[in-house]
């Protein structure tokens, strides 16, 4: 519950809206490996069929995890802007995969979310509220099979974003 708690109290300080719409790729710096390590999946995931190479792009979360122990939190942050630049130019939807909590569920909608404004994206709805807190309440009030559907379907309306030229 503590990390949950930090979680929302580190989003409300660095939240989404901090990013502005034209996306400028800034040096956000990642305090919690658990959160570095769900972006990445979430990123890796939206990557579905672009091609991209290197550990960077690696599924295998604990690859992920053991680079962050080995980061500063600022490493973490550029890791994850380079990961979202290129997923400007290419994005896939690979269905629906498993979340293990609330917490990698929230730090999914946050990836998803500053991918859709470094996009220009402009999704309506629940789906694409800023509001961190109130995702993380529905999260805590609803069964897994729903948080897979909603970050499978973010991402599926990401990879059908066309990037205004």
């Amino acid at each position: 519950m503590k990390a949950l708690f930090r979680l929302i109290v580190a989003s409300a300080i660095s939240g989404p809206w901090a990013y502005p719409a034209s996306a400028q790729f800034g040096s956000l710096a990642i305090d919690s490996c658990d959160d570095y390590v769900a972006r990445a999946k979430s990123q890796v995931q939206i990557a579905t069929g672009c091609n991209f190479g290197g550990p960077r792009w690696s599924l295998d979360s604990l690859e992920h995890m053991n680079w962050c122990k080995r980061a500063s939190p600022k490493d973490r942050g550029r890791e994850y802007d380079e990961r979202r630049k290129a997923l400007v130019g290419c994005r896939g939807y690979g269905g629906e995969v498993p979340i293990a909590n609330c917490n990698e569920y929230a730090a999914r909608f946050r990836s998803q979310l500053d991918l859709a404004k470094s996009l220009g994206c402009s999704f309506q709805g629940m789906r694409w509220s800023e509001n961190l807190v109130q995702h993380t309440h529905w999260c805590n009030r609803t069964d897994a099979r729903r948080h897979e559907y909603e970050d499978a379907a973010r991402r599926k309306e990401l990879a059908e974003c066309k990037v205004p030229k």
